[in-house]
Formats: C-alpha cells, sequence, structure tokens
C-alpha cells in the first residue's frame, strides 16, 4: 500500500474549463509535494473533463471522479471527502489560484499550534478590470490569531462591513472530519456551515496572515448569484446547528441571533428588489415601509457601481501614456 499523501486538496469543477489551465499550473507549483489532487466534476458539458483526464494521465497525483449530474460544489466535495487519503484536506476551488508555498506554510503552521483548521488571507483578483487587493485588511489580520467560534459566526453576517470569514478557504485535520460532511441544500455558505460544525464540536482555527489563497472574481461565480432561495437554505442550516450552539457561552448565541436577524433582512431587501424590478411599486413600498432596516442597503448597487468605475479610472491614470509616440 502506497504511503498516504499529507495533503488532500479536494476541488468541485462545473464547467471551468476556461480556469483550469491556470488552476492546475497552480497545484503543480507547490513547493509541498506530498499531495493528492481530487478533482470532483459536477456534470459538466465542456471542455473540463478532457482537460482533467489529460492532467491525471500526466501526474497520478491528481484524480478525477466524472459526476453525470450538477449536485452543487458541496456534493461534488463531499464525493472527493469519500475517497481522500490524506491527513490534512485543502478546499480550493478550480477557479482560483494558490501561492506555490501555501500548503507547506499552512501545514507547517497548523502542525506547530496543534490547529485542526487553519485558514490564510485571500487575494482577491478580478478578470474584468485587473485589479488585485487583500480580502481582510487592518492590524487585526497582520499577525497569526485564534479565531473563536463567536467571531466566526459574527463575521458572517450579511451584508456587514466587515469581510466574512466564511469566504476562506479551510485546511482541515482529517482526523477533524470523521462522520462530517458538507451539507448538499446548500449551494452558497457550504464551507461557513462545515466550519461552524467543526467548531461547535470543539475544532480549534488558526489563521495565517500571508494572502496565500487567489480568489477570481467573476460573473460565473456562485457566490455571486446570490438568491431568495441561497439566503433562506442558509436560514434553515443555521437553525439545523442552533441547539449544538446552545451550550456554548452567550457570545456564541448573540452572535447566532445577529447573523440570523441578518439573513431575514437579506430576504426582506431581496422581496423590495424584486417587487421593484418587476413594476410592483406599491409592493415594494409596503415591504420597504414594514422594514426600515434594509433602506440603507437599497444604495448598494448604486454604491457598487461607483467603486467599479473608480477602479476603472485608477487603472488608466495608472498606464502610461502613448501620445505623440
Amino acid at each position: 500500500m502506497t504511503t498516504p499523501p499529507q495533503v488532500s486538496i479536494i476541488s468541485a469543477n462545473f464547467n471551468g474549463a476556461r480556469y483550469l489551465p491556470a488552476a492546475i499550473r497552480s497545484v503543480h507549483a507547490q513547493t509541498l509535494t506530498s499531495f493528492e489532487w481530487i478533482v470532483a466534476d459536477d456534470g459538466s458539458s465542456d471542455e473540463s473533463l478532457r482537460l482533467l483526464t489529460e492532467a491525471a494521465a500526466a501526474d497520478p497525483r491528481i484524480r478525477v471522479l466524472a459526476g453525470d449530474r450538477n449536485g452543487g460544489p458541496a456534493h461534488a466535495r463531499n464525493r472527493a471527502l469519500d475517497v481522500a487519503r490524506g491527513r490534512w484536506i485543502a478546499v480550493f476551488d478550480t477557479d482560483d489560484l494558490m501561492a506555490s508555498d501555501r500548503l507547506e506554510r499552512l501545514v507547517a503552521h497548523a502542525l506547530a499550534e496543534d490547529a485542526d483548521l487553519i485558514v490564510d488571507n485571500l487575494m482577491l483578483f478580478d478578470d474584468e478590470d485587473h485589479t488585485w487587493r487583500r480580502f481582510l485588511a487592518g492590524r487585526a489580520y497582520n499577525v497569526p490569531r485564534w479565531i473563536s467560534l463567536a467571531a466566526y459566526i459574527d463575521s458572517s453576517r450579511m451584508y456587514s462591513r466587515r469581510p466574512g470569514l466564511g469566504y476562506l478557504k479551510p485546511v482541515i485535520r482529517a482526523e477533524a472530519l470523521r462522520g462530517v460532511r458538507y451539507r448538499e441544500d446548500l449551494r452558497i455558505g457550504e464551507d461557513y456551515d462545515l466550519v461552524v460544525r467543526l467548531l461547535a464540536a470543539g475544532a480549534r482555527l488558526r489563521f495565517e496572515p500571508g494572502a496565500l489563497y487567489r480568489y477570481r472574481r467573476h460573473g460565473q461565480s456562485i457566490s455571486a448569484a446570490m438568491s431568495a432561495a441561497h439566503v433562506q437554505a442558509m436560514l434553515e442550516t443555521d437553525a439545523a446547528i442552533a441547539p449544538a450552539l446552545g451550550a456554548h457561552p452567550t457570545e456564541v448565541r448573540v452572535a447566532q441571533a445577529r447573523r440570523r436577524r441578518s439573513l431575514q433582512r437579506a430576504l426582506a431587501y431581496d422581496q423590495v428588489i424584486a417587487d421593484l424590478k418587476s413594476g410592483r411599486l406599491l409592493s415594494g413600498l409596503t415591504h420597504g415601509l414594514a422594514r426600515p432596516d434594509i433602506w440603507p442597503l437599497l444604495t448598494l448597487p448604486i454604491q457598487a457601481r461607483a467603486q467599479r468605475l473608480l477602479a476603472r479610472l485608477r487603472m488608466s491614470l495608472a498606464q502610461p501614456s502613448h501620445v505623440g509616440s
């Protein structure tokens, strides 16, 4: 029997052919070489399976699990988890990238601190305007730290001014995942839910300040397609875990209540926007008046558009002029 790899990288892939070559190069560049990369295809109709099969033929560390239906990222990741052999599990999306020393640094840090899970900062990059920025900014995220269950939950409120820690991609000790899998009814927020359940069961989460994960932002991202159904599913999963949080300190229950209110607020906001887009102005006004806490959210589309325009302006100003050349 071959020696188990140190890390099992697990990926869900759905029609990711456009980004797969870069993802494959990113995995191959890892300085930690004792890994297996398990890619569970989620019923792709593009060239994904051909690209993945060719990559697996060239590197025995790559394993491809073909899927005949689209069950969502949680379903695909569970298929990968069921066959993973590594001592650590690294979640990686096939439209993203990693710094070459990411796995080596995170595993070494987790082992040194006896952590069950470790996350790093994200470097966000945009296909449209080619901007790069760190996801978590500020002094609190410039140093390694432990992240408590309460802090993790409280950061993951909808439309909060603070970035949600649930977006971070975890590397998890395989022992902590025994008997634990993703909830397959979630298509958004599945990493958050898994980490909360692990922390609620006593796992310890460590933060590495390096922005080693490269998170690609594009219009086809699942996270860019948030709907009322996604929010409702998150409310239901939060309700399911509430009993397990009952024995935790008050700060955990307070954080959970704040998150629940934020999800309910997001549902109300979605209803008003749907009314306005459909021309149901009276209905939109009625729903808006019933929830004055959503009024600040109505300016978000304008703010987002202004931020995109500002980013493009900065890019154009940064480019050298060729007038007269």
